[in-house]
């Protein structure tokens, strides 16, 4: 069928959601610079320019994926899905975010290996907060669940992920002891209230500051070679 390019907004969006990185680059190296490369059509259709059949690659990755060989087995479509999924998760953790200090530096950062066990962890995080902002009361199984399910961060990531995560779950406590209060009329009181609307405000900034304090924690570095 005839070659259809994406359109402009498309060609945009795709560019931005990724970085300009390269999806197999990321998910098969570590590799997270930069890339110099264009836009693939996920499923080899080159008619449909649909926004979700593009993945920006860079050049040597494109070549490969379009080309056919009889000798090696080349790059499936379930595999760039998968990179791209993964890239997309890269991304949403803020890795990429400049460091406080200035520029990110070339080649610092964590393995793959590191990052692949610390990203369930952020996802965990940010879940967990997304669930305190759903109002009403916080169940209390999901709160202790939480703690359970982040123990090992002093070991992964160190005391000051730590220790927010330990904030993380004492406010969520105070929170389930305020909804509830607030959820029974004969304990219904201008202060609870007052209470409950600042731990839910406390916590709508949370979600920034999960990605603020994970973000170093997941830079990849370089892979070498």
């Amino acid at each position: 069928m005839a070659r259809r390019d994406f359109s402009a907004a498309d060609q945009a969006a795709i560019l931005w959601e990724s970085r300009r990185r390269c999806a197999l680059c990321l998910a098969l190296k570590g590799d997270s610079d930069e890339k110099r490369g264009q836009i693939a059509h996920v499923d080899r259709d080159h008619s449909n320019n649909a926004r979700s059949n593009g993945a920006f690659l860079c050049t040597k990755h494109h070549d490969r994926y379009d080309s056919t060989s009889r000798q090696t087995k080349g790059y499936t479509e379930g595999e760039l899905r998968n990179a791209i999924a993964f890239l997309r998760e890269y991304v949403a953790s803020g890795a990429l975010a400049p460091r406080a200090a200035g520029v990110r530096i070339r080649g610092a950062g964590v393995s793959l290996e590191v990052f692949n066990r610390r990203l369930p962890t952020y996802h965990t995080t940010m879940a967990f907060v997304r669930t305190m902002l759903k109002g009403g009361v916080p169940e209390l199984p999901e709160i202790l669940k939480f703690s359970a399910d982040t123990e090992l961060a002093l070991f992964m990531f160190g005391d000051a992920i730590a220790e927010y995560l330990t904030q993380l779950f004492r406010k969520a406590l105070r929170l389930h002891v305020v909804a509830s209060a607030v959820a029974r009329p004969e304990a219904l009181t201008p202060e609870a209230t007052q209470e409950e609307m600042e731990l839910l405000l406390w916590f709508s900034d949370q979600l920034e500051e999960t990605r603020r304090r994970f973000a170093p924690h997941l830079l990849l570095g370089r892979s070498a070679g």
